[in-house]
Parts: C-alpha cells; structure tokens; sequence
C-alpha cells in the first residue's frame, strides 16, 4: 500500500509570474533581503501581544515561559535555523514561502465571514468610535 503523499499546491512562484507578465519585480535583486529579527526582539513582541488578551496572572506566567524559552538551547538553534535559511543562495526572503503556503494556500475559511468583515457585518451608527465597534464585532 502507498503512503500517502502531502499535498502541495502547483503554484508558480509569484516573482516568475511577474517576470513573465509584468514589471512588478523588476527591480526585486537590488532591494535589500529581508532581516530576521533577533530573538529577543520577537520574543518581547509576541509577550506585548499577550498584554490585552490574558490576564495579569496568565500573563505574568506567560511572560516567564517566553522568558525561559528564550535563554533555552531549542530557541538558539531555531533562531540559527532561521538565519541559515536567511542566507541561503537564490532564496529571495526567508518568510516568502511560508507566508504564501501558509497565508495564503493553506488558508481554507471563507474569505468573506473570516477576513473581510465589512461584507458580513452592518455598520450601527451608534458606534461612533472604533473601540464600540470592534465590542460589538466580538459580542
């Protein structure tokens, strides 16, 4: 019996369709790559976005667990991971890949409902600030 092969999408890389069909890339080479953030930048980030979602004591705990995290050796070798895929030759950025696979072909919700609030939710004009409306999105 075979095994099951994962699926992959037949998608042309979008810099090749634009060298086909437009000037969109044209001048993509002379641009700068783009960085990998260091690790303790990412981790600050990700714990400030933990802020207004948990509480203070889940957050504390969080933070110590980011923290830990951060000091282990499986962190610096996933950063080292990231920086050898950085670097490597006619790779044009690091997150292009996994930003198109999985943003973009592995997201299967509906685009409408899920994304584009606007088609799916009537404006109240009662919400006269954002932070209103956003309460009510999520009431």
């Amino acid at each position: 019996m075979m095994a099951n092969k994962p699926q992959t999408h037949n998608v042309m890389n979008t810099r090749e369709i634009d060298k086909e069909h437009g000037a969109l890339f044209a001048q993509q080479e002379q641009l700068p790559k783009l960085p990998v953030p260091d690790l303790e930048s990412t981790l600050q980030k990700y714990v400030e976005s933990l802020k207004p979602v948990l509480s203070e004591s889940e957050y504390k705990h969080s933070a110590q667990i980011v923290a830990e995290f951060g000091q282990s050796a499986q962190a610096q070798e996933l950063q080292r991971r990231l920086k050898a895929r950085a670097a490597e030759p006619g790779r044009a950025n690091w997150l292009e890949e996994w930003w198109n696979d999985l943003s973009y072909m592995g997201y299967r919700d509906p685009v409408v409902p899920f994304v584009s609030y606007h088609y799916s939710y009537h404006d109240d004009p009662r919400c006269t600030r954002a932070t209103q409306r956003a309460a009510k999105l999520i009431s």
